[in-house]
């Protein structure tokens, strides 16, 4: 459905599509699945509807065409304001996320680079296949609570990072992954956020001044140029 085939259009939404399919809500990220502001703003609002309707049990993130996320879209020429107001709604979806009282999944059907990355690792289980394809290239800071969630969630493997996650068929992932997030649906993940998250009010002061630090040391150099 999303690693191949079109989502289906929402009225009102460009940069996702959701739906859903028994108790499950599903979000699809469209390609290439970019977290501009627009986006970010959606996920929130799909994310809110979901939280209230009691036929949603779990939520299932994944992107489409064979590409989960390629990580941040930042508003050009990098002025400070634009910077602050960027890493405010990224830790608005953060904070909505940690504080979501369902079980929140994430199935990387292709490609993910960066914090397309980190965003998935938010999530309570990853599911991953052959076809899951992870880059870190350093062209942007690593947000999304990544310096929590990556000990714990990454590892080497084959000279190769992976995920630790929930391993399906790649022809059937969207289906297995559906199959499984209705089973596990009934695990409280949700209330061990509060422990697998702790401190992370630190980690997201840290994170902002990193991601400031980053993109203004990059404009100040082209301007040097």
């Amino acid at each position: 459905m999303t690693t191949g085939s079109r989502a289906p259009q929402v009225d009102g939404y460009s940069k996702i599509s959701f739906w859903r399919e028994k108790n499950i809500g599903i979000i699809s990220l469209l390609s290439p699945g970019t977290f501009n502001l627009d986006t970010i703003s959606e996920l929130i609002k799909s994310l809110s509807i979901a939280a209230v309707d009691d036929n949603v049990r779990s939520i299932l993130i994944t992107g489409s065409n064979y590409s989960f996320s390629r990580g941040l879209d930042i508003p050009t020429g990098y002025l400070y304001a634009d910077l602050r107001n960027y890493y405010e709604s990224i830790k608005g979806l953060i904070l909505f996320m940690i504080s979501l009282d369902k079980p929140i999944f994430a199935s990387i059907n292709g490609s993910a680079i960066n914090n397309g990355i980190s965003f998935a690792l938010l999530a309570d289980e990853v599911f991953v296949s052959d076809n899951t394809k992870l880059t870190f290239d350093q062209n942007e800071p690593l947000i999304f609570l990544y310096s929590i969630t990556a000990p714990k969630r990454l590892r080497l493997e084959d000279k190769k990072i992976s995920i630790n996650g929930i391993n399906v068929d790649k022809d059937e992932m969207m289906r297995e992954s559906l199959e499984i997030s209705e089973t596990i649906a009934q695990i409280p993940y949700q209330r061990d956020r509060r422990y697998r998250f702790n401190g992370f009010e630190s980690i997201l002061i840290q994170e902002e001044l990193d991601f400031l630090d980053f993109y203004l040391w990059c404009e100040g150099k082209k301007d040097k140029r």
